[in-house]
């Protein structure tokens, strides 16, 4: 499809081509979050007295590989925007030129990871304290990882590649054979080596993963750009927009990286602790729509905003930030309806601290459930903001959300007046600081948003 007839479609049929991304955007990221859970059952099941010393080798290790698919993803979600807006342009030297360096930015992300890993992996893993034989097989399953992050890197970047140019339905498929196949091999894998075969069995998963995309690029032509090495040449203007773009996010999930380690210093209780990592995880999965939904407006945006049909631009935010707060409220809903049935699922027996963490998780989403429309206009605002260059908002956001007033208010509760007992208060910290964001995020994407011309 030319660039002029995937820009005609999504002026056309905006609000339809929305959900043409984000349903299978929302479906591909949902896949792709199981990769690390698929390791951590087939590990903890299949090596036997050794499981719960390799789950707490992966509990090591995953804090490291989140923070590397943070940054990656921040920096591939500046390669859709930049991508969507040469689209809008029409300029299809530049939308190639665009995939071709952030292929090279893959590259580099890559490389560096290696080299970080294998220069300090062992003091990264050392130093949160694990034991001799947890830390052997933290290492063990650190390495093997940093070899396939260069498989994984890349197949982010090139799904950013396709979400920029309109085309969710690949990166769909990509990762569903993806996670199929990882799901196959890990029995095989970890009874063979061990748990450095979860590793191996994840690399070869995303291997084929990246084979698929080239397959749909190359033999069936499914892109507007041109990827061809014989024309490629470095573009450091493309470079910095990618970065202009992509970095605030990445350092926004550092930010939030940052936070989670501070809030489980500041809760104190082990069961705290527990309850607030475990209604992390289940938010990590519950907030894939509101991901899903806010990227795929940076598409679509971008494509006005590069084509300079401004006019169309507010009412799509205007449509995705009643959908995100939707979504949100629905999410409330589900968590307050169900919560106690789900958080029991995460724990394989029901002692006094697991009963006591189960607590502060239910108490969490007591509070959460008026926050989550407030966190999806957040998300939409920001990455609003991005499609139209201007980034830096996400990130003054973020460290305003996380570290000025969720970290600073738990501290003051629960240090300050003591409410080691009464978590609660944390939890209105973090609620009230995502309500606070939400507003400041709604305001400044309302105002850059209207002076988009003195912005162009």
């Amino acid at each position: 499809m030319t660039s002029n007839s995937k820009l005609e479609s999504f002026i056309a049929n905006p609000r339809i081509s929305l959900w043409k991304l984000t349903i299978p955007m929302m479906l591909g990221l949902f896949v792709n979050s199981i990769y690390i859970l698929v390791d951590t059952y087939f590990v903890g099941s299949i090596l036997g007295e050794d499981g719960t010393d390799a789950i707490s080798a992966l509990g090591y290790v995953m804090p490291f590989y989140f923070i590397i698919m943070g940054i990656t993803f921040g920096i591939a979600g500046g390669t859709t925007a930049v991508i969507a807006q040469y689209i809008g342009k029409n300029d299809h030297h530049n939308t190639s030129q665009t995939a071709m360096n952030s292929l090279m930015i893959a590259v580099l992300l890559s490389i560096v990871n290696i080299i970080f890993t294998y220069l300090f992996g062992y003091n990264v893993i050392e130093f949160q304290g694990a034991d001799p034989n947890v830390l052997r097989l933290a290492l063990e399953y650190f390495y093997v990882m940093a070899y396939g992050s260069i498989f994984l890197i890349f197949g982010i970047f090139i799904r950013g590649i396709l979400i920029g140019e309109g085309e969710a339905i690949i990166p769909m498929i990509a990762l569903g054979i993806g996670t199929i196949l990882n799901i196959i091999l890990d029995p095989f894998f970890i009874t063979q080596y061990g748990i450095s075969g979860a590793a191996y069995a994840t690399m070869i998963s995303h291997i084929v993963v990246i084979f698929i995309f080239l397959y749909f690029i190359f033999f069936k032509k499914i892109t507007y750009s041109n990827l061809n090495f014989s024309n490629f040449s470095f573009n450091l203007k493309i470079w910095k927009k990618i970065f202009k773009l992509g970095i605030p996010s990445s350092v926004s999930m550092l930010i939030m990286s940052c936070g989670l380690f501070i809030m489980n210093t500041i809760l104190v209780k082990d069961y705290h602790v527990a309850g607030y990592n475990l209604a992390n995880r289940i938010e990590n999965f519950a907030t894939l729509a509101l991901i899903s939904l806010s990227t795929s407006q940076v598409t679509i945006i971008g494509m006005f905003y590069g084509a300079k049909q401004y006019h169309l631009i507010k009412p799509m935010i205007r449509y995705t930030t009643m959908w995100a707060m939707i979504i949100g409220g629905f999410f409330s809903i589900i968590s307050l309806s169900f919560i106690d049935q789900i958080a029991p699922l995460f724990f394989t027996s029901l002692d006094s601290q697991s009963v006591l963490a189960i607590e502060s998780t239910k108490k969490y989403y007591l509070v959460m459930a008026f926050a989550y429309p407030f966190i999806g206009l957040t998300m939409v605002s920001s990455r609003a903001l991005q499609a139209i260059n201007i980034a830096w908002p996400m990130m003054l956001i973020t460290f305003l959300r996380v570290i000025i007033l969720q970290c600073s208010l738990t501290y003051f509760f629960i240090v300050i007046l003591d409410y080691t007992d009464d978590v609660i208060w944390a939890w209105y910290a973090i609620a009230v600081s995502c309500v606070i964001a939400g507003l400041i995020a709604y305001l400044m994407r309302v105002y850059f948003v209207n002076q988009l011309k003195e912005i162009e």
